[in-house]
């Protein structure tokens, strides 16, 4: 687990918990299969973490670990994204762009999108509704 996410194994409890589990069949099992490269089930990981939408806590470590690794560089992993775009979807190949970001580091393009709700003017009080009377 730790050669193939490039960090230290966390604690993973017991064996039979969900992280002993992930170190033992996942990481030591299926990982270790023939057939595969590495940077082969990287690409792969990476494709079904951002059709999923994982974006937020998996496809980061994984991103980090194909570029700590050196199994991917980051221009690979964002032109998989462009990849997913076409055959996944836009929202979720932007959001897994954005997990690029999160992943290296960079100042996502994508905090930059103003938010849905109104701003305020700087000397401007929140307004509140009025309330029915009965």
């Amino acid at each position: 687990m730790a050669e193939i996410m490039q960090c230290p194994t966390p604690d993973i409890g017991e064996p039979g918990s969900i992280g002993g589990l992930a170190a033992q069949h996942i990481f030591g099992d299926l990982w270790q299969r023939p057939g595969l490269s590495r940077r082969e089930r990287r690409l792969i990981t990476l494709a079904v973490l951002a059709a999923l939408g994982q974006n937020h806590l998996h496809a980061p470590m994984h991103i980090k670990a194909a570029l700590d690794s050196g199994d991917l560089s980051e221009a690979e992993v964002r032109e998989s994204a462009v990849q997913i775009a076409y055959y996944a979807g836009w929202p979720l190949a932007t959001s897994f762009d954005a997990a690029i970001d999160s992943a290296t580091g960079s100042r996502s393009r994508y905090d930059q999108v103003n938010p849905l709700t109104p701003q305020l003017a700087p000397n401007e009080a929140p307004r509140t509704q009025a309330k029915e009377q009965p």
